[in-house]
This record gives structure tokens, C-alpha cells and sequence, in this order.
């Protein structure tokens, strides 16, 4: 469950994957067959940060 948390508050795999002590592999694992499920909040939060890196200055 914590590994869920971690994911939805913005960080990253590999930030994941050096808390949690799991390897990349098993923490995309784990996220992706038991928490995860597609969440439409992480979607939104995927396109705010492109929109963000992406954003043309005045």
C-alpha cells in the first residue's frame, strides 16, 4: 500500500525503488498489478507536468 502512496505523491520509480528496497522492475511490477489500475488522477498529473515542461514563454 505504501508503494501506492508513494506513487500518487509525485514520485518517481526509481525514488520508489530506493525506499521501498524493491528493484525497478518488481516495484512497476507490484504498482502495476495491485494499486495502480489505471488511476485517472495520475493521468491528470502526467499531463500537468508535460504541460509544464512544455510551456512556451510569453
Amino acid at each position: 500500500m505504501i508503494l501506492a502512496y508513494l506513487c500518487k505523491g509525485n514520485n518517481t520509480q526509481p525514488e520508489i525503488t530506493t525506499l521501498a528496497g524493491h528493484s525497478l522492475r518488481d516495484v512497476a511490477t507490484i504498482l502495476d498489478a495491485h494499486y495502480l489500475n489505471r488511476d485517472p488522477a495520475l493521468a491528470d498529473s502526467a499531463i500537468k507536468k508535460l504541460e509544464l515542461r512544455t510551456k512556451i514563454p510569453d
